[in-house]
């Protein structure tokens, strides 16, 4: 009886070494966007280990993780099968962060682990799913100028119709014109159309910053009812709210 239970207890330990062994490949990395700006608190990022050898095929998920997301850079671990993995195919790591069912970052490249001279490890930079019809007929009212809070009676707002075109206030002088729209880039007109009344102080100062803000704009970023209009590195120029 005695060597039976010793058998038993040794198959167990046994299992359980094959057990741990199988699982015994990770990848690791970081996951990361541009834009500066701070994403709602039931945002999650899902991180993807796949197989991307078969050209006419759909790639195969080995791993795959979802985590709460508390901010950028956001760390992540897969843990794989490693006795899935052959030298000759290729396999990489993609990214997405959603709110429920709206995708709002997502790795547009591919990024190569494990095999062919790659690491097991990545860091990813996500950028913003396509939002080309997100403006189309909104209303918005700026609250904040280069980070600075507009404390005006008046201030600058902007109103989007289709095809990119657009018209508002700088909280004195009226403009309109089209934007160059294309997922999530924009791009002002440098000529835009515009009235010429004189503004009082510190209207005028405000609405000149504005208008001059507007011309360093290259992509922008809404969610819910905030619109924030991002330059070349990533930092609010405008930042909106929807108008009621």
């Amino acid at each position: 009886m005695l060597g039976t239970r010793h058998s038993i207890l040794a198959s167990i330990a046994i299992l359980a070494t094959l057990a741990s062994a199988t699982f015994a490949g990770t990848v690791e990395g970081s996951a990361t966007y541009r834009e500066r700006i701070a994403l709602p608190p039931d945002a999650t990022l899902f991180v993807e280990l796949q197989d991307v050898s078969l050209v006419d095929a759909p790639a195969v998920t080995l791993a795959a993780q979802r985590y709460a997301f508390g901010g950028v850079p956001a760390g992540f671990e897969l843990t794989y099968d490693d006795t899935l993995i052959q030298d000759n195919h290729s396999y990489v790591v993609r990214a997405s962060i959603t709110q429920g069912q709206n995708l709002l970052f997502t790795t547009d490249t591919a990024y190569p682990v494990l095999t062919n001279g790659a690491a097991n490890s990545a860091d990813l930079i996500l950028v913003q799913a396509r939002q080309d019809a997100v403006l189309e007929n909104t209303d918005w009212t700026a609250v904040l100028l280069d980070g600075a809070p507009i404390e005006t009676d008046r201030r600058p707002e902007l109103s989007f119709v289709s095809g990119g075109a657009f018209s508002g206030s700088g909280g004195c002088n009226r403009f309109s014109g089209t934007a160059e729209i294309s997922g999530n880039r924009i791009e002002f007109p440098e000529n835009m159309a515009a009235t010429l009344m004189a503004c009082p102080s510190p209207l005028d100062e405000v609405e000149r910053q504005f208008f001059k803000g507007l011309q360093r704009v290259t992509t922008y970023a809404a969610q819910g009812n905030a619109l924030a209009l991002l330059d070349a590195n990533g930092e609010p120029v405008v930042e909106f709210s929807r108008k009621q």
